[in-house]
């Protein structure tokens, strides 16, 4: 995952738990890793760009957040920008989802379905 993109990655699971983030961040890597290389390419064109413009724009004294370009980008009248934002976001979104822990593993106090069906109560 190039540095971009882990930036991304982390300002939009920024609320969820340290772990869970690193799972995440994984999650997406894995994805982005698994890509056809011609739209990895194109994923990874953008991602130099964009982050090439926020690297110097810092370094000029920008003070403005990667949030706040984040929300810049999705609202772009150029499409492939605009793309390459809802691509991440729908990938942190996804792997949040699919990644979260089970509610019930949380609570001790509630049995899990596995030990419910076990005991017949299933």
């Amino acid at each position: 995952m190039l540095w971009l993109e882990r930036q991304v990655v982390a300002s939009l699971s920024g609320d969820v738990r340290p772990q869970h983030r690193l799972a995440i961040e994984g999650y997406v890597d894995g994805v982005l890793r698994a890509m056809p290389e011609l739209l990895r390419i194109g994923v990874a064109g953008e991602s130099i760009v964009l982050g090439a413009g926020t690297w110097l724009a810092a370094r000029l004294g920008s003070r403005r957040l990667l949030s706040e370009r984040l929300e810049g980008w999705e609202h772009s009248r150029i499409g492939p920008i605009r793309q390459y934002v809802r691509l991440l976001s729908s990938l942190v979104i996804f792997a949040s989802e699919e990644l979260a822990p089970d509610p019930q593993a949380l609570d001790p106090s509630q049995p899990s379905a596995a030990a419910a069906g076990a005991n017949g109560r299933g």
